[in-house]
């Protein structure tokens, strides 16, 4: 089977720029993922889990917080506002800050309450993914 090229770039720098057997990562409204031979696409990007498999069978997960994914021929390019790894995400920290926005008063505009469920996802993903280590 051939190999998917993903290329991963944030507003610093360019993260990730290798072959991979499929990707997987969240949607605005869901998620998908990506095997070699898929069809052209362009699609806003949600919070959560990057998801790299490798020849061989080994993996990589990442933190992804929004941004746009264009797939084209074998090209899988992520464009994103923020990339950690799992690995390096801090279990204790991500818990910390779900904790104090239990506790946050949100404010009365709908852009308040939007603003309180994008830093909730991001905490509630942090936490699975460090959970995983």
């Amino acid at each position: 089977m051939s190999d998917l090229q993903v290329v991963l770039v944030t507003p610093e720098k360019t993260l990730f720029d290798r072959p991979v057997q499929s990707v997987r990562l969240p949607l605005f409204d869901g998620s998908a993922g990506f095997y070699p031979g898929r069809a052209p696409l362009v699609g806003r990007l949600g919070v959560g889990e990057l998801r790299l498999e490798f020849e061989g069978g080994a993996g990589e997960s990442l933190f992804i917080d929004g941004g746009f994914v264009q797939v084209k021929g074998s090209v899988v390019s992520v464009l994103t506002n923020a990339a950690v790894t799992a690995a390096s995400l801090n279990l204790e920290a991500a818990k910390s800050d779900l904790a104090a926005l239990s506790s946050e008063r949100v404010g009365p505009e709908d852009s308040d309450y939007a603003d309180h469920l994008h830093r909730s996802a991001q905490a509630r993903t942090r936490i699975s993914l460090a959970s995983r280590k």
